[in-house]
């Protein structure tokens, strides 16, 4: 969650065309952290802690509420028509808003409370993390690639509602009437079609290398792909299939890697850039296409109850933590 808020902070004035966040906005990230933190003290402590769920789920609707709000006004007072990706984002925390809510709901209704957190699970991974990152990908990859897409503003503003339905639907869907999945799955296809085509026609060049940014970002698509087919197997036939664990591996794990390593130079040292950032991001995308292969293959084999899967995620994972430390020796911060 902090990882996330912390992203759509960096891309939202970006995005709306606007001035930078204050101190309070960048503070907002760490501030649900501390709630995340409480909540899950709570898990490990609920005697000593007792009320410490409350208060951190309080404090996470706070600050999701205020990042939300001031996402809204760099909107409205946005020069010119903001990118259609920010609406991605202020949908995105609408849903954990939600996912929240429906927890805290579920104390209050014991008989709800199992359905009501499927309903969280579900607006939490496939709405917020999901949608977000969906939204991301689209301007990160072309980003990545030095070639734009033309047509990213027009798709993005057009599948939007698809993505929102899609996901609103499994999520109800897995709480109240799981036989009705399928439809939210084909809606979420209609964007995720749209992408892999526009993908292959313009990157098709850069998303095949064994090297580089483009294949971890393409990789994290093709594993929310993997992802739905898993969890709609699970929904209706194989109660074993592990589709949280594949969301985890073979999606969120090379769409991180794969932000990181195009990101983390332009953070250590923002503004204009050199050689030093080209350098940077060569270095951490060594082997990026490799490792996507990887964490797919992980997430696939654990999703279909292989545990040896998570070998190979560790694996992964730890070779580029070594290349960002190595970062800071080799290519001198």
């Amino acid at each position: 969650m902090p990882l996330i808020l912390a992203a759509i902070v960096h891309f939202v004035p970006v995005l709306a065309r606007s001035k930078g966040p204050g101190k309070f906005i960048r503070l907002l990230p760490l501030i649900a952290l501390l709630g995340g933190i409480l909540v899950t003290s709570y898990f490990a402590f609920p005697q000593i802690l007792p009320f410490a769920h409350y208060l951190g789920a309080a404090i996470i609707i706070i600050a999701v509420a205020s990042l939300w709000y001031w996402a809204c006004r760099l909107r409205s007072r946005a020069i010119g028509r903001p990118h259609p990706c920010l609406d991605w984002y202020l949908v995105a925390m609408l849903c954990l808003f939600i996912a929240i809510a429906a927890i805290l709901i579920g104390y209050c209704i014991p008989s709800q409370r199992a359905t009501l957190r499927l309903l969280h699970l579900h607006l939490n991974t496939l709405g917020f993390v999901g949608i977000t990152a969906l939204g991301t990908l689209q301007v990160l990859l072309p980003t990545a690639a030095q070639r734009p897409d033309p047509k990213v503003a027009t798709r993005m503003h057009k599948h939007l509602k698809w993505a929102v339905a899609g996901t609103v639907i499994i999520a109800c869907s897995a709480a109240w009437y799981p036989s009705a999945a399928w439809i939210g799955v084909l809606l979420l296809a209609i964007p995720l079609f749209g992408i892999l085509k526009s993908w292959l026609r313009l990157y098709a060049r850069d998303v095949f290398k064994v090297h580089g940014t483009a294949p971890a970002l393409a990789a994290a698509l093709c594993g929310y792909v993997i992802t739905l087919v898993i969890g709609t197997a699970h929904a209706y036939h194989q109660p074993h299939f592990n589709p949280i664990a594949t969301f985890i591996i073979a999606f969120l794990m090379p769409l991180v890697t794969g932000a990181v390593s195009y990101l983390l130079p332009l953070w250590l040292r923002p503004g204009q850039q050199t050689p030093w950032h080209q350098a940077a991001r060569k270095h951490l995308g060594f082997g990026g296409g490799l490792r996507a292969l990887i964490f797919m293959a992980g997430g696939v084999m654990v999703g279909l109850g292989h545990e040896i899967g998570w070998y190979l995620a560790v694996f992964a994972t730890g070779t580029f933590l070594v290349q960002t430390l190595l970062l800071f020796m080799i290519v001198r911060v």
